[in-house]
């Protein structure tokens, strides 16, 4: 540790600050504010470890990069390096994309140095290391293939009462290395751990374990296991990486928390650690089905907090509305100055009429025609985001995203993962590669729907572990030319825009593709693929390449307004002119649930259960998107005539949607 020592001892200089902040084109004042006090600075001036409560719209990841860039200036040691770690690969690409336009920065980018999610980190330095000197070969760290693989180890009786159980596959996720799993629902109580139908779930999770099949937390189990047998191991991390950086800490689990912790901070030699997060934007699921110590390294520990409260982002409107809504609130200090006719015009809520919510979008499309310039409607963001976005309960309209919008998908906005047919995957790898003019998304998305075809078709079809998906398949067919002329005449024939726009010519295209599956597959067919090969008959020929996202485009035949529409979970991170907020329902109205937040009769979450508390982060993190406009969409009888007035003292602006017009109210 007297490596990183040196590299510490001297405080960062505001000449450093300075350089760093000309080197990634930022304003030299950009983290020290027009009075020259501002937390920002203090944060790349420390050099212990620090834990940073940064609000939205703060610059979190503007500081981060700027810090390491400060860093990778000094750093000496050869064998040695930063460990940063995010919770999601979009984050761990945002960081690389900033710190690749920086000369110093870039020497972060390979060794010694680490970028990346918790789970690869895990994965190369511990788990995998851990499972092939147990004589265990990784073939794929996949949940679907996994939970498959481990659903066609069950007799055919208790695998179809698996599948139709409320969760499906997802009941075969274990909790520890001993392949135990979560409480299983089973009749009118749960499965006992004594009987026979548990014991080959026991024996079907250990089968596919020695197969060198795993969920993406089952590598976490192993490497717990790993630290537990060979405490050195920490030890060695630590040398390797001296100092530790964690951003959007608020999102990990605590399995990861608790992890994490082991490897760098247990014990007497701690690394320096700088975690970047918010608790109030928590909206993922944290809690684990895994037992873990009931110690946690909480975030943010308040002897070494460093709170960043002031926001870039919007301006004190909006900051005012939307800080009673944060669970813990950090008093909101919103800095964009808004002058002239944008002032005191942040905010608003459209009232509409139950049967009229799908003229809701358009009135908000013609707001944004009238607020802003062409130029903005052309650069800028919009979107309209609702805390549900799936139909779940048409009886109770609109509940939904999708209700306000019927041409809503909501395969399409699962971004993170793999939509649910053969033809959306396609779609998605053309428009990819048409948008960045790269072939790699295209044979990627072709790669990955064979290899998931071949595991629906049989599940022992053995993948090599590696997230390549196209590598992945070229080893599977590396003796089988024939088949590998196919599939790369499939890609060519995708490059140049042949992807079929009928269910006619679909069928065709679908038949070939199976027939290049079947060569991966050995033996009979385990499950019937048609789901996954069906056509999309809502997408024509003429909409394959634009009907590949949620984009709602106003006027239809020539528009003037482009709105991405989706879940509150899908802008998270994101900056927008303008934001819309729809009413959704999860036992009843959110809007309902928090309407005294919304009124300012409360603050924070001091009481309430917890979809109180899923409400109110949620919503704090939609209603803190945009740095113009945000609107709130919601049915007339949503306040009384007494609370209307109230949300006009607190600078709401109050309309109607009539037809597809807003009305302001006098």
């Amino acid at each position: 540790m007297s490596g990183i020592t040196g590299i510490l001892e001297q405080p960062i200089s505001e000449a450093e600050i300075i350089a760093s902040c000309r080197n990634l084109r930022f304003p030299d004042n950009a983290f020290h504010g027009p009075d020259g006090n501002d937390a920002r600075s203090r944060v790349l001036q420390a050099n212990a470890s620090i834990d940073v409560s940064a609000c939205p719209g703060s610059g979190k990841t503007t500081m981060l990069v700027a810090k390491l860039s400060i860093l990778a200036q000094r750093w000496t040691l050869p064998t040695s390096g930063m460990c940063v770690l995010s919770h999601t690969n979009v984050a761990r690409s945002e960081i690389e994309k900033r710190l690749g336009g920086d000369a110093s920065g870039r020497n972060l980018l390979g060794y010694p140095h680490f970028i990346g999610t918790i789970h690869a980190f895990v994965n190369q330095f511990v788990a995998m290391p851990w499972l092939r000197s147990k004589g265990i070969e990784i073939t794929a760290v996949d949940d679907d293939i996994c939970l498959r693989r481990r659903l066609f180890k069950l007799d055919h009786g208790l695998r179809r009462r698996i599948q139709d159980s409320q969760e499906g596959i997802k009941r075969l996720r274990i909790t520890d290395v001993d392949h135990n799993l979560a409480a299983v629902p089973w009749g009118n109580g749960y499965l006992g751990r004594e009987t026979p139908a548990y014991r080959a779930l026991l024996a079907a999770g250990r089968l596919t374990t020695a197969e060198g099949f795993f969920c993406h937390n089952d590598m976490l189990l192993w490497a717990r296991e790993a630290l537990e047998r060979n405490p050195e191991i920490a030890q060695a991390v630590r040398c390797r990486f001296p100092m530790l950086f964690l951003d959007e800490v608020q999102d990990n689990t605590d399995l990861q928390t608790d992890l994490l912790h082991r490897l760098f901070m247990e014990g007497d030699t701690p690394v320096v650690r700088q975690r970047f997060g918010d608790m109030n934007q928590a909206i993922y699921e944290r809690a684990s089905d895994v037992a873990v110590a009931a110690d946690l390294d909480r975030f943010p520990d308040a002897a070494i907090s460093i709170p960043v409260s002031n926001s870039h982002r919007f301006g004190s409107q909006i900051a005012a509305l939307a800080d009673p809504l944060a669970p813990s609130p950090p008093g909101l200090v919103g800095l964009r100055n808004h002058a002239g006719a944008d002032q005191g015009q942040q905010a608003a809520i459209l009232f509409f009429d139950i049967e009229n919510a799908a003229s809701v979008l358009p009135a908000f499309a013609g707001l944004i025609t009238a607020r802003f310039s062409a130029a903005q409607r052309a650069t800028g963001e919009f979107a309209a985001i609702g805390a549900i976005h799936r139909d779940r309960n048409p009886r109770d309209s609109p509940n939904c995203v999708a209700h306000y919008w019927s041409g809503y998908d909501h395969q399409l906005a699962r971004a993170g993962g793999a939509p649910d047919t053969l033809i959306r995957i396609l779609r998605r790898g053309v428009k990819e590669s048409l948008s960045t003019g790269d072939m790699r998304p295209l044979t990627e998305s072709a790669a990955d729907g064979l290899l998931r075809l071949s595991s629906l078709l049989n599940p022992a079809v053995r993948q090599p572990g590696t997230t390549n998906r196209y590598r992945q398949l070229m080893r599977l067919l590396a003796e089988d030319p024939d088949t590998t002329r196919r599939f790369h005449n499939l890609c060519w024939a995708l490059a140049e825009g042949k992807l079929p726009g009928t269910a006619e010519l679909w069928r065709r295209w679908s038949a070939h593709i199976a027939t290049i599956a079947s060569r991966l597959v050995i033996g009979p067919h385990a499950q019937s693929p048609d789901a996954f090969m069906a056509w999309e008959e809502a997408i024509t020929a003429e909409t394959v390449c634009a009907r590949t996202d949620n984009v709602f485009a106003h006027p239809p035949g020539a528009p003037e307004v482009r709105i991405k529409v989706g879940s509150i979970h899908s802008v998270k991170g994101e900056t927008h002119l303008a934001t819309l907020v729809f009413d959704t329902h999860f036992r009843g109205s959110h809007f309902k649930r928090i309407r005294r937040w919304i009124l300012g009769e409360e603050a924070g979450s001091a009481r309430g259960g917890p979809d109180l508390l899923k409400s109110l982060k949620q919503h704090y993190v939609a209603l803190t998107r945009p740095s113009h406009l945000l609107c709130l969409a919601m049915r007339k009888d949503s306040f009384t005539e007494a609370e209307i007035a109230t949300l006009r003292d607190r600078q709401w602006n109050i309309a109607d949607i009539v037809g597809d017009n807003v009305v302001w109210r006098g």
